[in-house]
């Protein structure tokens, strides 16, 4: 979500899952925040406990989300998820991930029992028909994901009225670091709201992913930087291949009275213009590639298959972006490496006596 509200004591204890550390006035607060920063789009509360799903002979344990599905639907994508059944219509039914229902060996229309500690260290149990089953870009919703209405939830556990977080969603943003600065004002402005609270921002929420993000952006410069001097090689090689095969004909040159500073500069111009060449055919085959790669994506679900990547949405399709300012530094780093590979021998093959020009071999 774009921020989260929570309780400072049941973030100190989330582990657990607590049922005892709640956000109180749940939906007043939504509306009185949503009505109060302009970053907001919508809010919805959530209750989180842990709970264990039996098919009748085995037993997993997972973390169950209570939620009001109408409002939850504005903040979060989890209906766009579904591969079978419907989302939460009725009370008595529940949502599952796809890879806890294969586990269990259930399908939507099937029953299920839930057993949870209630508030009072008590353990209850009930039987939920399956309304859905999800298959989301998020790996622990997959695997240990269940999604039950907020009445069915009280009655479990017996927390009445118990709100463990409030999420919201906001506007699109075409930058991340826009999103992310508009969340920080976001999160700002509420915590000013509800000063016994916390409001964390999605930089706070995701500090994980977003430092891997950095890691990979570091890595990235280096890949380029490789990639960069590799392409500066083989510009040096060509040039320097292509002036000592010619160093006879500038010995012609010079026998015929061409100047020393003329003959380096048609080298130097030759090795400009096949630099601009190279370049600009380099510049077209990568922007061909990212075209395709902005549109299609690429699907690394087939790649991870169901490998937790520590929580990070990696089981779906991974869209290319456009970075223009890379683009020009890669173009004019071929023209300015071919400047340089052909003005150095060309300067050298310039500076030969015309009988030892005419002479190599």
């Amino acid at each position: 979500s774009f921020m989260k509200i929570r309780n400072p004591d049941y973030i100190a204890n989330m582990q657990g899952a607590p049922l005892d550390h709640g956000v109180p006035d749940a939906q007043a607060l939504i509306a009185r925040v949503v009505a109060a920063v302009p970053e907001l789009k919508a809010g919805t509360a959530r209750t989180r406990f842990v709970a264990s799903v039996s098919n009748g002979q085995d037993s997993i344990p997972v973390l169950a989300t209570a939620i009001d599905a109408l409002s939850d639907s504005r903040v979060f994508q989890l209906p766009k998820a579904l591969i079978e059944g419907h989302w939460l219509d009725s009370n008595g039914t529940v949502v599952i991930g796809k890879n806890l229902a294969s586990l269990l060996g259930i399908a939507s229309g099937d029953w299920i029992t839930i057993s949870a500690t209630t508030a009072w260290d008590t353990l209850n149990a009930n039987q939920y028909h399956v309304a859905g089953i999800v298959d989301s870009p998020m790996p622990e919703i997959n695997d240990s994901g269940l999604f039950i209405a907020f009445p069915d939830a009280y009655e479990l556990v017996g927390a009445d009225g118990l709100v463990t977080e409030l999420c919201f969603s906001a506007h699109e943003y075409a930058q991340l670091d826009a999103m992310l600065s508009a969340s920080d004002r976001a999160a700002q402005a509420a915590q000013a709201l509800t000063p016994t609270m916390r409001a964390d921002s999605i930089g706070t929420l995701a500090k994980d992913y977003l430092a891997m993000r950095a890691m990979k952006g570091k890595a990235s410069y280096f890949i380029i930087l490789t990639v960069l001097l590799i392409a500066a090689v083989g510009i040096v090689n060509t040039i320097l291949m292509s002036v000592f095969a010619r160093i006879r004909e500038i010995g012609v040159l010079k026998a015929y009275g061409m100047e020393q500073k003329s003959i380096q500069r048609l080298f130097t111009l030759e090795g400009v213009m096949v630099g601009v060449v190279g370049s600009l055919g380099g510049v077209a085959l990568g922007s061909i590639f990212v075209g395709m790669l902005t549109r299609y994506g690429i699907n690394v679900a087939s790649m991870v298959g169901n490998v937790d990547m520590g929580g990070l949405p990696l089981n779906s399709t991974i869209y290319g972006v456009w970075n223009i300012p890379t683009i020009i530094a890669g173009f004019v780093f071929g023209v300015l490496v071919a400047l340089f590979a052909s003005g150095i021998p060309a300067r050298m093959a310039s500076r030969m006596e015309a009988s030892r020009a005419l002479r190599f071999v």
